[in-house]
């Protein structure tokens, strides 16, 4: 059987009746779309977003991905940064690299992983970790070591008791699969940190000659 001729699937939100239902009301706002993102939507597409459409552009939109409330302010850093020739790859990259001379470079990079890791502790942290490996790699240079930075709430919170251990945890578990070590951190408690921890996992590599000094 043809895609034209398969029958439609009960329920299933398609997109020929995401354009016969445009009344229906989608939980957009709850999925952290403003009503002005959800008319957007709306109008690229030509109808209501389907169920399956809404979902994805949720999160492709989200601070997370987008950075969409922070981007004017982080281009800054670019843009008033002064010029340097050891700066090597710097905002808009993968990662920094720095030149430090002789031919080599150090490539830095830290990721923050602050609401996932707040709502699943491990898999949240450890994803942080495999973000800048991702990163890492994408700049020509292999990871050799890994760095954290802690902020949680008030240490005797029953919720810094449950999130605290799979931020650790996570970090390391995902760093050793890697044999990558743990050289360094830092670790804070504080009460504005309550429901809101700050995971952020730096990590530094050194790169050989092999890394252009200079692009091209």
């Amino acid at each position: 059987m043809s895609t034209a001729q398969a029958p439609a699937v009960a329920g299933l939100d398609t997109v020929a009746r995401a354009a016969a239902t445009g009344q229906r009301a989608q939980p957009h706002a709850e999925l952290g779309l403003t009503d002005g993102e959800y008319t957007r939507i709306w109008q690229m597409l030509g109808h209501r977003p389907t169920d399956a459409e809404l979902a994805i552009y949720s999160v492709m939109w989200s601070e997370h991905c987008s950075y969409k409330s922070s981007r004017l302010h982080l281009r800054q850093f670019a843009e008033k940064a002064p010029p340097s020739q050891a700066l090597l790859a710097g905002i808009g990259q993968n990662a920094g690299v720095v030149d430090i001379g002789q031919g080599y470079a150090v490539t830095f990079k830290i990721e923050s992983y602050n609401h996932p890791s707040y709502v699943e502790p491990f898999q949240g942290a450890a994803t942080g970790v495999g973000g800048i490996v991702r990163d890492i790699l994408a700049m020509r240079v292999r990871p050799v070591a890994v760095m954290d930075s802690l902020r949680f709430g008030p240490a005797g919170a029953h919720d810094t008791a449950r999130v605290l251990p799979g931020v650790v945890g996570g970090i390391s578990f995902y760093g050793n699969c890697l044999g990558l070590p743990n050289i360094g951190g830092e670790l804070a408690f504080d009460p504005c940190y309550a429901g809101n921890p700050l995971v952020n996992a730096p990590r530094r590599l050194p790169s050989g000659p092999t890394w252009p000094t200079r692009p091209g």
